[in-house]
Formats: C-alpha cells, structure tokens, sequence
C-alpha cells in the first residue's frame, strides 16, 4: 500500500470521477430515445441519424482523444476533466436549442470534444491511486457508472420525454417556443454545469514510477506502441469490434423496440433503463472480481480472458435479441445479454495499466479511445443506420441490421483477443 493515497481519499475520487460519467453517458445516450421526434423535425433520415452520433459526436470524441491524452500525462488532471465535463454540459444544452440538422450536428460535435478528456485522465488518475492488486476492482467501479449512466438517461429520459411531452409549456418564458426533444437537451445538459466545479476538488496524487514530470515526446509514444505492437494490435482492434457493436446496439434498440412492436419510448427507455442500471454494474463487478482474483493466482493474462469469454456470451445473445418474434422475448434476451456485454469494457482499462509506463499511459488510453471510437462510435451508428436504408428498408428492418452487426463483430473479437493472449503474458513477465 506504501505510496499509495489513504482507500478512503481513493474511493471518494473515483466516487466524483463516477458522477461525471454517469453525466457525460446521459448527455450521449439521450438522443437515442428522441430519434422519432428528431427525424420527424428535421426531416432526416435513419442514415443522416447515425451520423449526429456517429460522425458528430464519434468522429470529434476520437480526434480529441491525443492531444488530451498528451495533457493528461503531464498536466495536472483535475482541470482536464472539471474543463471537459463543462464542455460537454453546455453543448448539450445548445443542441436543446438547434433548429437545423447543421446546427444539432455542430453541437453533438462539441458533446463529443468535451467528452473526450474523461475517460484517459480517469484512467491516469485512478492508476496512482490503488496499488495492482486493488486497479481491477477500482477500474471496475469506474466503468459499470457508464451502465448507470446509460440505465439513467433510458428511464430518467423516458419518462422525462413523457413528462415534456405532456406537460403544458404555454406559460413559460423561452420554453414555450421550442419543441420537446429541445426541452429534453435542456434538462439532462443543467447537472454537469453544477458539477464541473466540484471536479476541482480530486486529488492530484503522485505520479507512480514515473522517470520524467513532463510528457514524452511523441516519437517515443509511437516507439512504445511500436514495440507493443503484438499486445496492443489485437487489444485495440478487438475493443474497436466490441464498440462497433456495443453502439449500434445502443442508438437502434430504442428504434427496433418502437418499430418492430410499437412502444413508447417511455415503455422502452423504462426497460432498458432497468437492465443497465441492475445488470450493467453487475457484469462489470464480476469481471473487476474475476480478473483481481485470476491475477492473484498468476494468471498474468486475466484481463484479456475474462473480456473474451464475456463478450463472447455477450455477443450471442446480441445476435439473438432482435430475432425473437416477440416483444418480451426479445426484452428478455437482451436483458441476459447486458451484464456479459459490460463485462469486457472494465478489463481493457484494467490491462492497459498493467502494462504501460506511468508516463505513457494517458497517451496509450487516448490512442485505445482513439482506435475504438474511430471504429465503434464513429462507424457503428451510421453502419446500422445505412443498412436500413438501402438493404433492410421494411419498417421493421434495424432488427436485421442489429443482427447482422452482432454476428460480425463477436467472433471477431473473440479471436483478436485470444490471439493477444500469449503477447500479453510475455509483456506482464
């Protein structure tokens, strides 16, 4: 524990980290239950939908990843990420005030830059607060807060649109003139404007093992990830293949469910919201407890393995949810899906650290945020959104597209993680 801050400081950090992903997941997952209302508005189409996430947000999110990572290996982190959770709050709140496709497309753009610094800076700070054999649990209850987050926006925002909807806004200055998906944006944008200010209070704690204050120069990043090449190819490329169909499932259920059997987004968003609330955190514990207990019998490669064989489960069952003939049966499938699919996301956090020099480390996560998000958040909505554009074009045709995203990327994760399997044991020693 020497070197370490008391757990008590530790956790309360990871507790404040938590609040501001849960907030940045309920100002990203939000727009899914307003596709409707949106389309109908603006006139766009499944296509152009997928890009407000996908391009807007995805594109900006992953181009802003390096720079931030740069600043997070040598500036201090509680100002990257009070700045970034600003950011992201107030264009949340502009796109509840967009009036075209271009300016809503703008303003996602702004939600995904300010995004962008959460995930590397948390990854950096957490790393120096718990010892090895304690970062698989900590990481672990960092990442199942973006289930919550997503478990939030479906019910909070649900029933929040209903809310909106029926309430009478005649009356109130400003609001009465905008629709209620603006409304919306509003709500979800004002706690991360309050918040932002209390992240100036985390901890800044040493720097464990680090050889210099500043960041490296950026050809040694590229040696680094060079000479990792045989561990970190297949990891990113993997986690790139889980994200693609981690998002496109998230943007199109909403629309699957309303689509296919006529719910409300309420009915939906109350569903959903549920499964990640009570799952989502479950599968994310049992992995960080999995793999803290692989590594103390020596398994060095425990993160790796326990993210294959979740996903592998996870992916299955994404392939068979949107098939089912009903409604529950559907729900019921992709609610036992939910804690497999949370499972790998805690483990790539949990194996970057591992093998990443302190001073590396806010770079090597913006470059995993970058090549999985360049692939996943940048590709996956828009992806699905094509295919029922110009291939499954019946009402109903985001079942298949979801199907057949699931049944392409699973195996394909599966086998890039196993086949990092023996590089990553060699670097652990």
């Amino acid at each position: 524990m020497t070197g370490f801050p008391p757990a008590r400081l530790a956790w309360t950090a990871v507790a404040l980290l938590a609040a501001a992903n849960i907030l940045s997941y309920l100002d990203r997952i939000i727009i899914n239950l307003l596709v409707g209302p949106i389309q109908r508005d603006l006139q766009i189409s499944d296509t152009q939908f997928g890009a407000l996430q996908g391009l807007a947000f995805g594109l900006f999110y992953t181009l802003a990843a390096v720079p931030l990572g740069r600043l997070v290996d040598s500036r201090p982190r509680r100002f990257i990420i009070a700045g970034g959770v600003f950011v992201f709050s107030l264009f949340s709140l502009l796109s509840g005030l967009a009036r075209s496709y271009t300016q809503l497309f703008l303003a996602r753009i702004g939600v995904g830059a300010g995004e962008a610094s959460l995930v590397p800076a948390a990854y950096s700070l957490i790393s120096d607060l718990f010892p090895p054999e304690q970062l698989g649990r900590a990481m672990s209850a960092f990442t199942m807060t973006a289930f919550i987050g997503i478990g939030l926006a479906y019910v909070a925002g649900g029933t929040a649109i209903g809310w909106v909807s029926a309430a009478d806004w005649s009356g109130v200055p400003f609001l009465a003139d905008l629709e209620g998906w603006h409304r919306v944006f509003i709500l979800v944008a004002l706690p991360g404007l309050l918040l932002a200010p209390l992240l100036l209070l985390l901890p800044e704690p040493p720097r464990t093992g680090r050889t210099r204050p500043d960041s490296l120069p950026f050809r040694q990043v590229l040696a680094h990830l060079h000479a990792r090449r045989a561990v970190l190819v297949p990891l990113f490329a993997s986690f790139a293949a889980v994200t693609f169909g981690s998002y496109a499932a998230a943007v199109w259920t909403p629309a699957f469910f309303i689509r296919s059997f006529g719910w409300s987004p309420k009915e939906i968003g109350l569903w959903i919201g549920l499964g990640y609330l009570i799952l989502g955190p479950l599968g994310v514990l049992v992995a960080g407890r999995w793999c803290d207990a692989l590594t103390a019998r020596g398994v060095t490669d425990a993160p790796l393995r326990v993210a294959a064989w979740a996903g592998l489960a996870g992916g299955l069952l994404s392939i068979l949810s949107p098939l089912m003939p009903s409604a529950n049966l559907a729900l019921a499938v992709l609610l036992l899906s939910v804690p497999f699919g949370t499972m790998p996301f805690p483990m790539a956090g949990t194996a970057i650290a591992l093998i990443t020099p302190n001073e590396l480390r806010g770079q090597v996560s913006a470059s995993y945020m970058l090549t999985i998000n360049a692939v996943g958040l940048g590709l996956g909505p828009v992806i699905v959104g094509l295919l029922s554009d110009t291939l499954f074009t019946t009402p109903d045709g985001v079942r298949y597209s979801l199907a057949l995203v699931a049944a392409v990327t699973t195996p394909l994760a599966f086998l890039l993680l196993w086949r990092g399997l023996a590089a990553y044991r060699a670097v652990r020693g």
